[in-house]
């Protein structure tokens, strides 16, 4: 009895020590709970008023921040050239394009009109890595987006195929062919200009 009850104190100190690591979310489960922050965010009336919008937006920037793993989707959009870039030079690139990420979509993700967004079943593709498609119901129209995630410490993105077309796989044949003719440094630039 003494032997059980000691058990279940450590078990709950455990439960309470480490949540997070206890209580894990599902891939799904963080997507979910990340989307639905940008959506309440989107829909507060603070964020339409001129005088608070700046604050609302930077709070929109940290929860899409939150959810992506700029590491890894810079690295898997230069895949073989990652290894070309120095440490320094990596940390520059993956800072850049997730700046230019941010400025691209931004104004379309503020565009949102009451969008209805249908999870469909994860399907995990290695105990670290898993797919959730989605359904995004625009104007009579479903969108298919389907988020690839990675699990380091917690679920991130780290790519979107929006309508069967990959950002990573579009923005990694763009940085091929630049890097073909031009250096890491050069490639860096030319995306800090754009962003």
């Amino acid at each position: 009895m003494i032997r059980d009850f000691k058990r279940l104190a450590i078990l709950v100190a455990a439960l309470l020590l480490f949540p997070a690591t206890a209580l894990a979310e599902s891939p799904k489960e963080t997507l979910q709970r990340s989307v639905d922050q940008v959506i309440l965010l989107l829909q507060d009336p603070a964020y339409k008023d001129a005088a608070t919008k700046p604050a609302m937006r930077e709070k929109l920037i940290k929860t899409i921040q939150g959810i992506f793993n700029a590491k890894e989707l810079s690295r898997r959009a230069l895949a073989t050239n990652w290894d070309k870039f120095s440490p320094a030079q990596q940390e520059r690139f993956s800072n850049s394009f997730m700046t230019l990420l941010q400025n691209t979509y931004l104004d379309r993700i503020e565009g949102y009109t009451d969008e209805k967004v249908n999870y469909l079943a994860e399907k995990m593709l290695a105990a670290d890595r898993a797919e959730i498609p989605t359904i995004v119901t625009s104007k009579g129209r479903n969108i298919p987006i389907t988020y690839r995630m990675l699990n380091a410490d917690g679920w991130y993105v780290y790519d979107v195929i929006i309508e069967g077309v990959s950002l990573v796989q579009n923005y990694r044949n763009q940085f091929t062919q630049i890097l073909m003719k031009e250096s890491p440094d050069t490639l860096i630039d030319m995306i800090s200009k754009k962003s």
